[in-house]
C-alpha cells in the first residue's frame, strides 16, 4: 500500500486547513491523486473534506455557492481541464457577481506524453489544452487567477486562494494545476498553522457618528435593502435598529435574499414610489444599484450606502448616487448605528402608527388579491403564492428562479424568518444546483425551488435530480409553467408594440415544446405530478412534500398565466 505523500494529498490537506467541508467536483482524470487522497483519508479515519462527485460542473460550483450562501462557509471545487471550466463558468460567473468566495480548481498537463515513465493520455494535446493557459478562461469572472506550478507551492497556493477568496469583497478565485504537480512527492509541512478566519472590518466610529446625526434629524427616513438578510445576524440588526427608530422597509422588487418578516408593521412591500418624494434620508442597505435608471436620486434625500463592498467590480456600469458610504461588517454597523442614534420618542411613535396602517392596508390589498385570483385558470401565480403560503413550513426556504413572475413573487409570497428567500444571480440555469448545496448546508429545513418551465431547461435538470437522489438531498421545485419564455415575447413586444410580430402573432424564441416534467422526476425515482385547476394546488403541494419526507425529490409542474 502506497505511503508517499503527493500533490493530491497537499490538495486535500490545504482545503482542510481552510476548514472546507466538501469538494464539489465533475470529475476528471486529473483528479485521481486527489481522488487517492480521499480514499487514504478515508482509510485513515482522517478529519477532512468529504468528495461529492456531481454530473455536470455547473452543478458542482453551483452547489459549492448554495452551501456558502447557507452557511456562510467556503468550499472548494475541482473542474475537468478547460473543458469543465467553461462548463462551470455559468456557476463562476453567478458566484463573482454574488461575491461567494470559493476556490475552484482544474487541472491541465505540461509535458503531453514526453515524459518517460508517465503517459497523462493523448487527449490533453488533442483536445483539452488551452493555448496561453485556462486562466484566460475566467479571469474576468473571478477575484484572482493564478497557477499552482509546482508541487512546492501546491500547499501554500490553495491556502493563499482560499485567504484572498475571503477578504473583502469575497468571491470566487481559481487556481490552474496540473497533473504532474499533482503527482509529485510531496513533504507536509512539520508544523502547519491553523488558517484564521478573516478579520470582520469595522465602520469608523465618525461614520457611524454622521449617520446617526441624520438618522436624529431626519422626519422621513427610509430603509431601502436589497440583500440585508444573507446572514441571520444581519436579518436581527436590521430588525431591531428598525424597531427602535420605527423605520419603513422597502425591499428592492428583485430583493436577493429575505431581508425583513414580511408581517412586521414596518414593512412596506417592494414599490419605493409612495416614499420617493417626501424621504429625507434614505438608508441603503446592500443594494448593487438602488435607484433605475442608476442615475436618478430621490430629490430630498441624504443617500446613506451601508455594504461591505458597495461597488461592485463584477458590474459594468454601477451609480450609487450616494452621500456617504459605512464599509464595514452591516451587521455591526447596524448595531453601532442603533445605540449611537438619539430617539425623539414622539416622533418615532407618530411615525410606527402611521407605518402600521399603511402596512394593514397593503395587506388587506394583497389577501384581496388573493382572494380573486383563486378561481382563474390557467392558475394565477397570485394564487399560486397564496397557496405556497398555505402548506409550506413556516421556515420554508424558497429559491428563486421564475424571472416572468418575479415581482408577485415578492408581493404574494410570505416569510418571516431569516434565510427564507435566495436569488440565483450571473445568468439563468443556476436554481436547482444552488438549492441542492443551500439543502447540503440546511438539511432540517424544507428547500423550495420556485423556476420557470424556461429556465428549468436551462439548468444541468438530471445532474441536479440525480445528485439529489444520491446525496439524500430531497427539494421540492415548483415549475411555474406558462409553456414559453414569456420575458422574450414581452421584450419583443417593448421594443415592436406595433410591429408585424404583434400584429401576426408571430413569436420567435418564445415557445417551449417542454419534456414532460413528471417523467423527468420518474426517472431518478423522484415524485411528480402536473396540476392545472387551481383548487387541486395545495394538494398537489402536499403531496410533493410528502415525497420530500420519504427521501425523493419532488417536481410539481404548475401550469400558470
Amino acid at each position: 500500500m502506497k505511503n508517499q505523500y503527493d500533490g493530491g494529498t497537499a490538495l486535500v490537506e490545504a482545503f482542510h486547513r481552510l476548514g472546507v467541508e466538501y469538494i464539489l467536483s465533475s470529475p476528471g482524470t486529473e483528479w485521481a491523486p486527489v481522488w487517492e487522497a480521499m480514499a487514504d483519508q478515508i482509510h485513515r479515519k482522517k478529519p477532512g473534506p468529504r468528495l461529492l462527485d456531481v454530473w455536470h460542473e455547473t452543478l458542482a460550483v453551483d452547489m459549492a455557492a448554495g452551501y456558502t450562501l447557507a452557511t456562510g462557509k467556503m468550499q472548494g471545487v475541482l473542474l475537468h481541464a478547460g473543458a469543465g471550466l467553461l462548463q462551470g463558468a455559468m456557476g463562476i460567473h453567478g458566484a463573482f457577481v454574488a461575491g461567494v468566495p470559493m476556490v475552484v480548481v482544474s487541472g491541465e498537463s505540461m509535458t503531453y506524453g514526453e515524459q518517460p515513465e508517465f503517459d497523462p493520455g493523448a487527449q490533453w494535446m488533442n483536445n483539452l489544452s488551452i493555448v496561453g493557459g485556462t486562466s484566460s478562461l475566467v479571469d474576468t469572472v473571478v477575484k484572482y487567477s493564478s497557477v499552482a506550478g509546482s508541487v512546492y507551492t501546491l500547499y501554500e497556493s490553495v491556502i493563499r486562494a482560499g485567504e484572498l477568496a475571503q477578504r473583502q469583497p469575497t468571491g470566487p478565485v481559481y487556481l490552474s494545476v496540473s497533473t504532474e504537480t499533482l503527482m509529485a512527492p510531496w513533504t507536509p509541512p512539520a508544523n502547519p498553522r491553523a488558517v484564521p478566519a478573516a478579520p470582520r472590518v469595522l465602520t469608523a466610529p465618525e461614520d457611524i457618528e454622521k449617520l446617526a446625526a441624520q438618522l436624529a434629524r431626519a422626519k422621513r427616513p427610509v430603509v431601502l435593502t436589497e440583500g440585508a438578510g444573507q446572514e441571520v445576524e444581519t436579518w436581527e440588526a436590521l430588525l431591531a435598529l428598525c424597531e427602535k427608530f420605527a423605520l419603513p422597509v422597502v425591499e428592492k422588487p428583485g430583493a436577493l435574499f429575505a431581508n425583513f418578516p414580511k408581517d412586521h408593521a414596518l414593512y412596506q412591500g417592494t414599490e419605493i414610489k409612495p416614499f420617493w418624494n417626501d424621504m429625507d434620508l434614505a438608508i441603503v442597505v446592500r443594494a448593487r444599484a438602488p435607484w433605475y435608471p442608476p442615475s436618478n436620486r430621490p430629490p430630498k434625500a441624504v443617500i446613506a450606502m451601508i455594504d461591505e463592498a458597495p461597488h461592485n467590480s463584477a458590474m459594468v456600469y454601477q451609480s450609487h448616487q450616494a452621500d456617504m458610504y459605512l464599509e464595514g461588517n452591516v451587521a455591526q454597523t447596524l448595531r453601532d448605528l442603533a445605540t449611537a442614534a438619539s430617539v425623539d420618542k414622539a416622533a418615532v411613535e407618530a411615525r410606527r402608527q402611521e407605518l402600521g396602517a399603511a402596512h394593514d392596508a397593503m395587506i388587506a390589498k394583497r389577501n384581496a388579491a388573493q382572494a380573486a385570483a383563486r378561481k382563474k385558470t390557467p392558475i394565477d401565480p397570485v394564487w399560486l403564492c397564496a397557496s405556497l403560503n398555505a402548506v409550506m413550513p413556516q421556515d420554508a426556504i424558497y429559491i428563486d428562479e421564475v424571472t416572468t413572475h418575479t415581482a408577485a413573487l415578492r408581493q404574494h409570497l410570505v416569510w418571516n424568518q431569516p434565510q427564507s428567500l435566495f436569488t440565483r444571480q450571473g445568468g439563468l440555469g443556476q436554481g436547482l444546483g444552488l438549492s441542492l448545496g443551500i439543502k447540503l448546508g440546511k438539511p432540517q429545513r424544507q428547500v423550495v425551488t420556485l423556476i420557470g418551465d424556461g429556465a428549468f431547461l436551462y439548468n444541468p435538470a438530471l445532474g441536479c435530480l440525480g445528485a439529489a437522489r444520491d446525496y439524500k438531498l430531497p427539494t421540492l421545485t415548483v415549475v411555474f409553467n406558462n409553456k414559453k419564455y414569456a420575458a422574450m415575447q414581452n421584450m419583443h413586444l417593448k421594443m415592436y408594440p406595433d410591429g408585424i410580430a404583434a400584429e401576426m402573432d408571430i413569436y420567435h424564441g418564445t415557445h417551449i415544446n417542454a419534456p414532460d416534467f413528471v417523467k423527468v422526476a420518474e426517472c431518478v425515482g423522484g415524485y411528480g405530478e402536473q396540476v392545472s385547476d387551481p383548487e387541486k394546488v395545495q394538494d398537489a403541494l402536499r403531496r410533493g412534500l410528502e415525497a420530500n419526507r420519504s427521501g425523493r425529490p419532488a417536481i410539481i409542474d404548475v401550469i400558470v398565466a
